[in-house]
């Protein structure tokens, strides 16, 4: 295995196991997303690696980063010199966008609970758009699920979570202070993955 075979491994992990888990609001244009006639429309994340496909803004006037998304990036890595292991430190980069609350967001209990109907709620409608800073939420439940579903994994794409480090997460900063990117969202999670060492040459014939 190479190290671009690795990660396509942890990508696709994240594909099958984590992304059907998030639904979060697709990346619209702001005079769509703030219009009357906005389709309110959640999707799962994308993932990708290294790099946000962002190159296509550059030849599209309408094109939008893909978001919700996960960018997988290797923040540095190791390898046996006797026995080949590999050691990652990967840091997943979480986007959201969220400008804030549109009709469908909110939900009303209906009045006609009886003994056989239980509590159930119903969309409001005709509230309107309202830009809110809420939209930060969005990425920390996403971190959220990303560190519960890396805890229990026993193996991501045939690597091992190494649970002597820690899972670790932020938000994004420069100079010490949150980055301010709204409607967008950011935060990270880091993870230390390692193949899994084959048992010494001796007691092989025992296995």
């Amino acid at each position: 295995m190479s190290v671009v075979d690795d990660m396509h491994s942890v990508m696709d992990w994240l594909k099958a196991e984590v992304c059907p888990r998030v639904s979060l609001k697709e990346a619209q244009p702001m005079d769509a997303a703030t219009a009357d006639g906005y389709e309110y429309c959640t999707v799962h994340p994308e993932v990708f690696g290294m790099y946000w496909p962002v190159s296509d803004a550059l030849i599209r006037p309408d094109y939008r980063p893909p978001h919700p998304g996960i960018l997988v990036q290797v923040q540095d890595g190791s390898v046996g010199s006797a026995d080949m292991d590999r050691s990652y430190r990967i840091r997943l980069h979480l986007g959201a966008w969220n400008p804030g609350h549109h009709d469908p967001d909110t939900w009303d209990p209906r009045d006609d609970v009886t003994f056989d109907r239980p509590l159930s709620y119903e969309r409001r409608e005709g509230d309107g758009f309202k830009p809110t800073y809420e939209g930060w939420q969005d990425a920390w439940s996403f971190v959220d699920t990303v560190v519960r579903e890396l805890r229990n994994a026993e193996s991501i794409g045939g690597l091992g979570v190494d649970h002597g480090e820690r899972v670790s997460f932020g938000p994004y900063t420069e100079a010490g202070a949150v980055v301010d990117v709204y409607p967008y969202w950011f935060a990270w999670v880091e993870v230390t993955l390692k193949t899994a060492s084959p048992p010494p040459t001796y007691l092989q014939e025992f296995l």
